[in-house]
């Protein structure tokens, strides 16, 4: 059994997708998910749950969501009421986004960029849409959307690394303008385009996306680009034959802020 939350949420029984009907139910059965096997007080749920409404909601509805999840999950010990109030024990690693952070993890840490491409390629996989994108609106939820799609962004832009290393300059270059187009202020990103086009030969398209970085940085954040994106750009100017070895360029591009 499995929770599903990088996406719709749903539960994966015998691996068939089980739909959770009603925004307040699924909201209940994130939230638990989102704990792991730590208990959730039955204040702070409610409170989480219903926000400004919470006050007309009694315990008693918070039990029948609970009864209806067992049901649905068809483990009556799935929800475990224990003081001061409920947890999911489903155990370890039962969810999409534990088994994410996990991937995610490892792939960043993994020395081998074949390797380290196919754990972040995984982790990725789990993705079926926005996280939690059927429960907007119940603002904890909502915050720990953006968190997961700042782990979704992580694990790109590690990919991004694994795959500069392993020579993917050309088929990167789609994939990088997309993301440079949609974070104009990362620095990082801006890094990687401009090695992976000019290691397929496009010297002078590398040194327009660092003037056009360095333009959007000035005009709206009055800072100029960091001392790594500078270096990159002097090594570009002199095509500097460090800039094809991989190793040299991971670390590099590594250590540009997002």
């Amino acid at each position: 059994m499995r929770v599903r939350l990088l996406g719709p949420v749903d539960a994966v029984i015998d691996g068939v997708p089980v739909p959770v009907s009603g925004l307040r139910r699924r909201a209940v059965l994130a939230i638990l998910a989102l704990h792991g096997e730590k208990i959730v007080g039955t204040k702070q749920l409610i409170e989480a749950v219903w926000g400004d409404k919470a006050g007309g909601v009694s315990t008693n509805t918070l039990q029948s969501h609970m009864s209806a999840l067992r049901r649905l999950l068809g483990d009556r010990n799935a929800i475990v009421a224990r003081a001061p109030g409920y947890l999911l024990d489903l155990g370890l690693g039962a969810t999409d986004v534990a088994e994410a952070r996990v991937l995610v993890e490892r792939g960043e840490r993994c020395d081998d960029p074949a390797q380290s491409a196919a754990k972040l390629r995984a982790a990725l996989a789990l993705w079926r849409d926005r996280a939690l994108i059927d429960v907007g609106g119940v603002a904890w939820l909502d915050e720990h959307a953006v968190n997961l799609e700042g782990l979704r962004t992580r694990a790109q832009l590690a990919l991004v690394r694994a795959r500069l290393a392993l020579g993917e300059n050309a088929q990167l270059e789609p994939d990088l303008e997309r993301l440079a187009h949609e974070r104009p202020f990362d620095e990082q990103v801006h890094a990687q385009l401009m090695l992976a086009l000019y290691r397929t030969g496009r010297q002078a398209d590398a040194l327009s996306v660092y003037r056009r970085l360095r333009t959007v940085l000035a005009d709206n954040l009055g800072i100029d680009p960091n001392q790594r994106l500078r270096d990159l750009e002097t090594a570009i100017l002199r095509q500097d034959p460090v800039l094809d070895r991989s190793a040299f360029a991971v670390r590099l591009l590594a250590g540009c802020p997002t």
